[in-house]
């Protein structure tokens, strides 16, 4: 070094967040935290995560007051807090997405989460006794270093670099053409219905940072949930007598193995792949002039019967639902109401 140069701590720069491992969760429901450094507040302020093999997110000491109960479909943030006098950082969990009680953006950092939903061991695949457990979802734990690039909250990694909404999406922020969609326990999925058709999905969708998947990468985060009754919704929201979709997460036992909700029934999920039959071309825009932007000229499809993929099934087709459910006939025109999605992202890049 040369003299007048100074040696910075990373730490001590804006922004910085070195993890030497993943946040990960142990066979009960603690934590596993790895040490690394994090910088809290801007330029000049570097804090020291210390390791914690068993860090407790259910401890009154790890919690702020937003915390009154841990319940089903709870998204939990875990944040690094300046601590007064002290070069190591505060482990703090919270139900807050911005910042926790007690703490402001300048002295309070989100480092990682998770989610508290229903599992299912691959021990039990396809298993209609099972009644899965709650707990914080092992695949649902995330950190700065190892996330989704789309929004973090009710998502599960299904495949190394490969992550999927637990639910079917619904609407979390925003009206069209501004909408977002998100997953949420407990919600009303959004449809092809209420304004939208089968493409416009698509847009919320891909506004939150998800894709639609291919059928293989489908299957992947569906494998193990049973499949549908005809005459009940005791595996799935299939009973051929219902007359529409149910909220996110209500039937207990659909869940599967990759701890995804309603990957059997309640209602079809669209796929990445669009095609045509074989037959007479035409110019057509009937099948454009449809869904929420269906007052304005948005040109034609040249096509002989466009078709794409579905998967899963609906709320009403019984024991045709499961984890290989596919069907080859949907219009993306349609406002039937029938489809619903489900985001899928990739890990964001460091």
């Amino acid at each position: 070094m040369q003299s007048g140069d100074y040696s910075i701590i990373p730490a001590m720069a804006a922004g910085f967040i070195s993890l030497q491992g993943q946040i990960a969760k142990n066979a009960d429901n603690t934590l596993s935290i790895p040490e690394g450094m994090v910088n809290i507040g801007g330029n000049g302020y570097g804090y020291i995560l210390q390791a914690d093999a068993a860090f407790d997110p259910y401890n009154s000491a790890n919690t702020d007051a937003s915390y009154s109960g841990v319940i089903l479909g709870d998204d939990i943030y875990i944040y690094a807090c300046q601590a007064a006098g002290s070069p190591y950082a505060k482990l703090v969990c919270s139900k807050n997405a911005t910042y926790p009680t007690g703490y402001d953006a300048t002295n309070s950092r989100k480092i990682g989460g998770f989610h508290v939903g229903r599992t299912r061991p691959i021990a039990n695949r396809f298993d209609t006794a099972y009644v899965p457990t709650v707990e914080i979802v092992p695949n649902s734990v995330w950190d700065e270093g190892h996330r989704p690039e789309s929004l973090t909250e009710g998502m599960a990694e299904i495949a190394p670099g490969l992550w999927a909404s637990i639910y079917l999406l619904s609407v979390v922020s925003g009206t069209w053409p501004d909408v977002r969609f998100g997953s949420v326990y407990g919600a009303t999925p959004v449809r092809s219905a209420g304004g939208y058709c089968e493409a416009d999905l698509n847009k919320g969708l891909r506004a939150s940072g998800y894709f639609e998947p291919t059928y293989d990468d489908w299957k992947i985060g569906a494998y193990g949930a049973p499949q549908g009754n005809d005459g009940d919704n005791t595996l799935a929201w299939s009973m051929t007598s219902n007359t529409g979709p149910c909220t996110t997460g209500y039937v207990e036992k659909a869940v599967s193995c990759q701890n995804i909700v309603d990957t059997s029934g309640n209602l079809w999920e669209r796929l990445c792949h669009n095609f045509d039959q074989v037959g007479t071309y035409n110019w057509d825009t009937s099948v454009v002039n449809t869904g929420q932007d269906a007052a304005y000229g948005r040109g034609a499809v040249y096509h002989s019967a466009w078709r794409y993929a579905l998967a899963g099934g609906n709320w009403n087709e019984g024991a045709r639902c499961g984890s290989a459910c596919l069907y080859l006939n949907a219009g993306a025109w349609s406002t039937a109401g029938y489809v619903g999605v489900r985001g899928f992202s990739r890990s964001r890049r460091a």
